[in-house]
């Protein structure tokens, strides 16, 4: 008679792990749509009015533009410097400007930000907000770019950050998924003139939560 297989320890922490990932992600969900249901239309649009004529965001959005919806090739001492970076040396972001093309292609092939960090962005000191960015950079439609106020926002300042970059993504998808008319209020609302540079009509989803979370925590 065959004896019945033991299943591993590690299954059962699988799925501990995973709920708590899960009951996490929907934290992240629950928080934005109390965000957003506290805003109405002119309240909204008087938010991202704020930020409009601020030469600091409008050098920023520019360069934005420039990387992520037009493409161009990134010189990291820029990139460093444009999304305020703190620490990175010298040698990493030589490696990365001169490795680009290569390295680009391996995010767009694997699209794992857990392996490409500990491969590429932890051999000097941990660069994970870097990584993080740099995954939106490429991929802006599946990674949103995290740093410490939207980490501390979304209450998971314990959390170490590639495993917050990655429950802030499914929590935006989330929330994408169950309140697209609030995304599409927002995206009408920044179809107006005034709001031109935003391109409003080429930004991803998690861009446009991303966005307003960054004027939010960072701005504001």
């Amino acid at each position: 008679m065959k004896a019945h297989k033991k299943y591993k320890p590690i299954s059962k922490l699988y799925f501990i792990m995973n709920n708590e990932f899960e009951s996490k992600a929907n934290s992240v969900k629950i928080q934005i749509e109390k965000d957003f249901n506290v805003l109405d239309e002119s309240e909204l649009e008087e938010f991202f009015k704020k930020f409009k004529d601020d030469s600091r965001t409008l050098s920023f959005l520019e360069y934005y533009n420039k990387s992520v919806l037009d493409k161009e090739k990134i010189d990291f001492g820029e990139f460093k410097r444009q999304w305020a970076i703190q620490g990175m040396t010298r040698e990493v972001f030589n490696f990365f400007t001169e490795n680009f093309d290569k390295l680009k292609g391996e995010i767009k092939k694997e699209t794992n930000i857990k392996t490409f960090f500990e491969k590429y962005c932890s051999t000097v000191r941990k660069e994970a907000s870097f990584c993080s960015k740099l995954f939106h950079t490429i991929l802006p439609d599946e990674f949103p770019p995290v740093d410490n106020p939207i980490k501390k926002k979304f209450h998971l300042q314990k959390e170490e950050f590639i495993k917050s970059v990655l429950i802030i993504k499914k929590g935006y998808q989330l929330f994408i998924k169950e309140n697209q008319d609030k995304i599409n209020l927002i995206k009408k609302l920044l179809s107006k003139p005034e709001f031109a540079n935003l391109r409003i009509n080429e930004l991803s989803d998690i861009r446009i939560l991303d966005m307003y979370y960054w004027f939010k925590e960072n701005r504001e």
